[in-house]
């Protein structure tokens, strides 16, 4: 686990470094927010797909291996096979429909945004193929336990991006050319290790596959909960496209908050799939993997929010306030950060949790939740934009998904009958007790240090040195109250993350 954390942290510092010189470069405009908005829509309605078929392929691939070498790579020679033909059609009609598609996602945008994001998605629409590819590659790497090269294919294609924006004198198309050239970066990367790993990468199509049919039969209905989940980031952009730049503010406060998720725990669920898969049948083994993931997302989301939430602004202004980027996009940009940081938690159980349905190949909890969880995260995006501006669709989102974590919980132990509730609910006492203990030194420090008066790389030490007090204050506590979950991840670090 320790490499993959590794490269995990360095893929999302990345694309962390991608954000900042692209804010730095174009600040917070109708640019940003087209490019942002064309980024998203080749990928809008093949997301929820390739999302699904990702996720239900690694227990059948499981149980295609059990019957085989030659059955497995069959099964994933059919699942490439097709999944690039539909992506490819569905890329088509994304293309087709690229002008009423822009108009639904921008109202109330002016003309010259609605323009431009139209011209970036024909640019970034082949990216589409690659990004199924690189996403199934992955999954099929992940599958025969190997997590290394997903994290460094996600490297290599955000060095291309960032080296886009560098050189591109300004001209954002550029960058669209750089963003398709790093997605398919990504996909090269990865399949040599794939090929060494037994695939072969040659197209087969076999409708009648019996297990392309039972993937397809899985997938259905978790397609259907996908693409409901993908309608709160149309609904983020529809609330807030009239405003210029509300749509970057959002994702730039979002990126500080998923670096962390995505690099941790992200991460926890990533490496704890194959085992939930193959412990599925064994309740009390599953209980257990299930009960330590829940654990270490306590252990890191919680305080990793906190201390968010506390330097929400230094953070912000150390960040990303520099060239076209000023102080005042720096304050809505702190406050989405900080909204999105209350959620975080949420996101990495609801993920947790919707692995391990997905590990017992039961489908429907895990959907219903999910658009339940959108159709609440719309509804208070409605209600909280006109209250509190853009950090209120941040703040949606983070109620829906840690209402959405909660539910999944509950309806996994009435599945299950038991999740290690007992060792969860002990794990967070212990970690809300070290947590106050963190805040304690992060409020003395913001008081010792001038983190409200410094400005640009000048706020780093005292900054980082007030985050490392906070961390160590953390880290004592947890030790002095004997937590056994910090000594398992210690010892899981340690001998290179065996979870079984």
């Amino acid at each position: 686990m320790a490499m993959v954390m590794g490269l995990m942290t360095l893929s999302k510092a990345l694309g962390f470094v991608r954000e900042v010189a692209l804010s730095s470069r174009f600040g917070m405009t109708y640019v940003t927010d087209a490019y942002k908005t064309a980024f998203n829509i080749p990928c809008l309605l093949l997301s929820a797909l390739i999302a699904a078929m990702a996720t239900i392929f690694v227990p059948i691939y499981n149980e295609r291996r059990r019957e085989g070498a030659q059955a497995a790579s069959r099964f994933t020679r059919v699942t490439l096979t097709a999944g690039l033909i539909v992506s490819a059609l569905i890329a088509l009609g994304t293309y087709i429909a690229l002008p009423w598609l822009a108009g639904v996602m921008l109202p109330g945008a002016g003309e010259d945004m609605v323009s431009l994001t139209i011209s970036l998605t024909r640019i970034m629409i082949p990216m589409a193929l690659f990004v199924f590819l690189y996403r199934m590659l992955g999954a099929y790497l992940q599958a025969r336990f190997s997590f290394t090269m997903p994290a460094v294919a996600t490297c290599a294609g955000a060095i291309v991006i960032i080296l886009g924006i560098v050189f591109s004198g300004g001209n954002i198309a550029l960058v669209a050319v750089a963003t398709l050239a790093g997605m398919v970066v990504e996909f090269l990367t990865q399949l040599p290790a794939a090929r060494r790993r037994g695939l072969e990468p040659r197209p087969l199509l076999d409708l009648n596959d019996p297990g392309l049919r039972r993937l397809a039969f899985l997938t259905l209905p978790l397609l259907v909960g996908g693409v409901f989940d993908q309608l709160y980031i149309v609904f983020d952009r529809v609330v807030t496209a009239a405003t210029a730049g509300d749509i970057s503010a959002l994702d730039y406060g979002n990126r500080v908050t998923t670096m962390v998720s995505a690099a941790f725990l992200t991460t926890i669920s990533t490496v704890l799939y194959p085992s939930l898969t193959e412990s599925a049948r064994d309740e009390k083994r599953f209980a257990g993997h299930f009960s330590l993931g829940v654990s270490l997302n306590v252990l890191i989301g919680l305080p990793a929010a906190a201390a968010l939430l506390m330097l929400r602004v230094p953070v912000t202004r150390l960040v990303f306030e520099r060239g076209a980027f000023d102080a005042s996009d720096a304050a809505v940009t702190a406050g989405t950060m900080a909204c999105y940081a209350l959620g975080m938690l949420g996101l990495g159980i609801k993920e947790l949790c919707g692995r391990a349905f997905y590990a017992r190949q039961s489908t429907r909890p895990p959907i219903v939740v999910g658009i339940l969880g959108v159709m609440l995260n719309i509804a208070l995006d409605y209600l909280l934009y006109p209250l509190i501006g853009v950090s209120g669709v941040a703040l949606a989102s983070a109620i829906a998904a840690s209402v959405s974590a909660l539910a999944l919980m509950v309806l996994l132990r009435a599945k299950t009958g038991h999740v290690g509730g007992g060792a969860i609910l002990l794990c967070t006492g212990k970690v809300l007790l070290a947590t106050g203990a963190m805040c304690s030194v992060i409020l003395a420090g913001s008081h010792i240090f001038p983190l409200g008066e410094a400005y640009g790389m000048g706020l780093a030490v005292p900054l980082l040195g007030t985050a490392a007090a906070g961390l160590a204050a953390y880290a004592a506590t947890l030790a002095l109250l004997r937590t056994r979950e910090l000594s398992y991840m210690i010892s899981i670090v340690r001998r290179k993350g065996n979870v079984s």
